[in-house]
């Protein structure tokens, strides 16, 4: 049905207000009665914007939401996805393939736009970017990070090098550590599935890889953290650049 209408529900009085801040189309915005103070100034702005709201019975909103603590206020928006070829680029890209844990997805998004990251792009199968926990940990940044979703990496990199971005891959059996690897200009930065990494069918797409070097005792880093690494890298050596110049 999401898929369908192309629409989801957004939880929560500061991600609502996250979406209209971003001018996301909302199409109504529902709540419950509360003298929670944020709650009541997102409805008096959205008000003031002429969003449709709607007053709901108590508890109907704990019922239908999907998160475990009730919420005060709720919004049906339109996807803010984008087709690959109208994202605008100007800096690193994040590319998740095959990251399917929701909360991981979400935070490399809320990542991406803390660190300036152009655009998020999802391919190979990753988890619905439209999944309440992925725009619960997002944390509003799903509505101001550029996002396009395409079928596979081989498209993603098709895309990318007609735009002039070196592909950089990303595995624990890398010999580059990621402080070594050059992240300014344009690259884009590839971040496989959870368990199984990046698939070795795609190593000829990349001009290297990186590794993140870990203490012996540890097996591996989770890729929402991993990718937080790498992308503070690109922005460090990035503002690094701009201070010589």
């Amino acid at each position: 049905m999401r898929e369908a209408e192309r629409k989801f529900v957004i939880e929560g009085s500061r991600a609502v207000e996250s979406a209209i801040l971003s001018k996301v189309e909302l199409e109504a915005i529902y709540f419950e009665a509360s003298d929670n103070e944020i709650a009541v100034n997102v409805l008096e702005k959205a008000s003031r914007i002429g969003y449709r709201i709607y007053e709901v019975a108590s508890g109907t909103l704990e019922r239908a939401a999907d998160a475990v603590t009730p919420q005060a206020v709720v919004a049906v928006a339109s996807f803010v996805d984008q087709e690959i070829s109208a994202l605008e680029l100007d800096s690193f890209v994040v590319v998740m393939a095959g990251v399917r844990d929701p909360g991981n997805a979400g935070t490399i998004i809320r990542t991406g736009l803390a660190a300036g990251a152009a655009a998020v792009i999802l391919c190979d199968q990753c988890v619905d970017i439209y999944n309440p926990k992925t725009v619960r940990a997002s944390a509003g940044a799903l509505f101001s990070v550029p996002i396009a979703m395409v079928d596979s990496l081989a498209e993603v990199s098709e895309f990318l090098r007609a735009n002039g971005y070196r592909m950089i891959g990303t595995s624990s059996h890398a010999k580059t550590w990621y402080w070594d690897a050059d992240l300014t200009g344009k690259v884009a930065i590839v971040l496989g599935n959870e368990g199984s990494g990046l698939d070795e069918g795609y190593s000829g797409l990349f001009e290297g890889s990186v590794t993140i070097p870990i203490d012996a005792r540890a097996e591996s880093l989770n890729v929402g953290v991993a990718a937080s690494v790498l992308m503070f890298e690109a922005m460090r050596q990035r503002l690094t650049m701009d201070k010589k110049d």
